[in-house]
C-alpha cells in the first residue's frame, strides 16, 4: 500500500533523506544518532506528523492491514516502518506529560509489525491475528485522531482490535492471580477449542457472524449515541466483566445537562487528562491478589436488549462525600503543578512551613498531600515511561516492584518539602531527620515532572472522614466517593433526586481502599452496606 502524504515543506527532503540512507534495516541506535545529529530533524519530523494523514482514524486500518505500505511524499518514498521508528524519539524530545498529538498509537503500531527492530518490549497478550489489540486499548489511544462521522472512531476499529476479528473472546477471556492453576489451564484450552470452531463457523460465509454481539457489528441506522451507549455497556458485560471503560468517562462540561447517559465515555473528545485505571493496577471494587469479582450488573443481558438501555444499574458501597476542592490544577508542560496554592485552597493556610499534623496513617499532612498528587505510586511510574532516557536505557515497568515506586515517590516529595529552610518547622527531631534523610535520595525537580501526570486537569479534594483525593474537573463539594464492584478505581458519583449522574474516577490515598481491603471486608464480612447505583 502507498500512503499519500501532502507534499513536505523544504526542510523534510533532507531529513527524508537522511533516514532512507540506512536502508530497509533501520536500527533505533542510528536514528538516535540522526536526531543528535541536526536537531532541526526534530522541528522537521513534528512537521510531517503533524500532517492530516496521521490524524485520520481510516488512516490506522490501511497500514495495519498491509503487507507492506511505503509512506509518499512528493517524489520521495520511505518504508512506514522506517518512517514510524522515530516516532518513539520524537515522543521523547518534546518530553510531553500528556500526548496532544496521536503519537503514541502510531507507535503502538511500530511495536507490533515490527518487533525484532524495536528496543523496546512488544506489548503482551498480543494473539488474534491482524489485531493491535483490546478495542478498549485502541479506543483510549485514538481520542486525538479526526473522523468525519464521530460513529467511525468505534466502526474503523473494529478490523484491527481483538473483539471486532475474533469476538467470542469477549465471552471467554479469563482472569485469576495463579495462572499456572489447573482451573486456568483447562479454561485456556476450552477458550481455545471454542475459538477454533468459531473460525470454522465464520468461514462458511460472509453473513456468519458467530459470536459477534451487535455492538461490534458496523450499523449506521444506529445514531451515535446509541453506538456509543451500547458498545459501553458490552464492555462492562464481556467476560471477564470489569469496569475499565467507565475510567475512559471525561467530562469537559456539566454532566447533568448532557444528552448523553454520564456513564458512555465520549471517544469523539480528546483526553483531558490522564487514565488513573489505564494500566490496570488498582483494585479498589475487587480483592486484594486476585479476580474473583467481577461487575454487579442489573438489566444488562448478553443479549437482548435491556429494559432502560440509557441507565446503568451497578452494585457498589458508599465509601465517603466530598467536603472541600481545590481549583482545577491547569498548567503547561513545562510549568510547576501549582502545589503550595491548591493546599491553600484546600486547607486555607500556608504550605509552608512543614507541621506536625498528620493523615489519617500518620505520616505528615504535606507528605500525604504530595503523595495525594502523585497518585500513589503512578506518577513516578509514568513519570518513567516518558522519561527523556534514549531506548537504549529503558526498562520495562514490569520489571521494578511498586514499591520501589513508592519509595522514589516518597523521597521526591521529601526532597520537594524540605528544599526550603526548615525555620518555623514544628516537626519533631526525630521526624525531621527521617524527612532529610528520605531527600538525600529524592529530586524535587522529577517531584514535579512526576505530579504532572496525572494531576493535571483535576482537582484535589478533602472528605468529611479527613481522606484526601484527585479527581475529575467536573467534581463538587457533596459529591460521593463510591466503589462499584468490578472497578480498578474508585468513582465520584453525584446523588440526584430519584438516581445518581457519573462524574469520573478518582484516587483516594489510602491503600486499603485503593488495593481491595476494604471491598474484601465488606463482600466477607458486610462491614458496609451494599446498594445498588441507579445512573443516568
Amino acid at each position: 500500500m502507498v500512503a499519500e502524504i501532502k507534499h513536505a515543506s523544504n526542510s523534510t527532503p533532507s531529513f527524508n533523506a537522511a533516514v532512507m540512507e540506512t536502508g530497509a534495516g533501520v536500527e533505533l541506535d542510528l536514528i538516535a544518532h540522526i536526531f543528535s545529529a541536526n536537531t532541526e530533524n526534530v522541528g522537521r519530523l513534528t512537521e510531517l506528523f503533524d500532517r492530516d494523514y496521521f490524524e485520520r482514524i481510516w488512516c490506522v486500518q490501511e497500514v495495519v492491514v498491509s503487507s507492506w505500505c511505503v509512506a509518499k511524499c512528493g517524489d520521495l518514498e520511505i518504508s512506514f516502518m522506517d518512517l514510524l521508528s522515530t516516532v518513539i524519539h520524537l515522543n521523547l524530545r518534546r518530553q510531553t506529560f500528556f500526548s496532544r498529538k496521536p503519537l503514541e498509537f502510531w507507535n503502538m503500531i511500530y511495536m507490533l509489525k515490527q518487533p525484532g527492530r524495536s528496543n523496546l518490549p512488544a506489548p503482551s497478550g498480543h494473539r488474534v491475528e491482524g489485531s493491535v489489540g483490546p478495542l478498549l486499548k485502541l479506543l483510549a489511544a485514538s481520542r486525538m485522531f479526526e473522523a468525519t462521522d464521530p460513529r467511525d472512531r468505534i466502526f474503523s476499529l473494529l478490523g484491527i482490535s481483538d473483539e471486532g476479528l475474533m469476538p467470542v473472546l469477549a465471552l471467554t477471556t479469563v482472569s485469576n492471580s495463579d495462572q499456572n492453576s489447573l482451573l486456568m489451564k483447562f479454561l485456556r484450552r476450552a477458550q481455545s477449542g471454542l475459538t477454533s470452531f468459531a473460525e470454522r463457523v465464520n468461514r462458511l460465509g460472509p453473513g456468519v457472524d458467530f459470536g459477534k454481539h451487535k455492538a461490534l457489528k458496523i450499523d449506521y441506522s444506529k445514531d451515535m449515541m446509541e453506538v456509543y451507549r451500547d458498545l459501553t455497556r458490552f464492555m462492562m458485560r464481556k467476560s471477564p466483566r470489569m469496569l475499565d471503560v467507565l475510567s475512559h468517562v471525561q467530562h469537559l462540561d456539566e454532566p447533568s445537562n448532557d444528552a448523553f447517559p454520564t456513564w458512555v465515555p465520549k471517544w469523539f473528545q480528546p483526553p483531558s487528562t490522564s487514565v488513573l485505571g489505564r494500566i490496570g493496577v488498582f483494585l479498589a471494587g475487587l480483592c486484594d491478589g486476585h479476580f474473583r469479582y467481577f461487575a454487579m450488573l442489573h438489566d444488562s443481558p448478553l443479549c437482548a436488549q435491556p429494559m432502560r438501555p440509557d441507565v446503568l444499574l451497578v452494585d457498589g458501597y458508599f465509601v465517603d462525600r466530598v467536603m472541600a476542592l481545590s481549583e482545577v490544577l491547569d498548567f503547561e508542560v513545562f510549568e510547576c503543578p501549582p502545589v503550595e496554592a491548591s493546599w491553600t485552597q484546600l486547607f486555607g493556610t500556608s504550605f509552608f512551613p512543614v507541621s506536625s499534623r498528620t493523615y489519617r496513617n500518620g505520616e505528615i499532612l504535606q507528605m500525604a498531600f504530595c503523595k495525594t498528587l502523585l497518585a500513589g505510586f503512578l506518577g513516578p511510574l509514568a513519570a518513567r515511561l516518558i522519561s527523556t532516557v534514549l531506548p537504549s536505557t529503558f526498562s520495562h515497568p514490569e520489571d521494578d516492584s511498586r514499591n520501589k515506586y513508592l519509595q522514589q515517590g516518597h523521597s521526591d516529595a521529601a526532597a520537594y518539602l524540605m528544599r526550603y529552610e526548615v525555620d518555623g518547622c514544628s516537626l519533631p527531631s526525630m521526624e525531621l531527620n527521617a524527612l532529610n534523610q528520605s531527600a538525600l535520595t529524592g529530586n524535587f525537580v522529577r517531584y514535579y515532572r512526576c505530579a504532572q501526570v496525572f494531576s493535571h486537569n483535576r482537582r484535589v479534594y478533602l472528605t468529611r472522614s479527613g481522606l484526601l483525593g484527585l479527581g475529575p474537573r467536573m467534581m463538587r463539594e457533596g459529591d460521593e466517593i463510591c466503589i462499584l464492584f468490578g472497578g480498578r478505581p474508585p468513582f465520584a458519583l453525584r446523588r440526584m433526586q430519584d438516581h445518581h449522574i457519573f462524574i469520573g474516577e478518582t484516587y483516594v490515598h489510602d491503600d486499603d481502599i485503593m488495593w481491595g481491603k476494604l471491598t474484601e471486608g465488606v463482600r466477607f464480612r458486610n462491614q458496609l452496606p451494599i446498594m445498588t447505583y441507579e445512573i443516568r
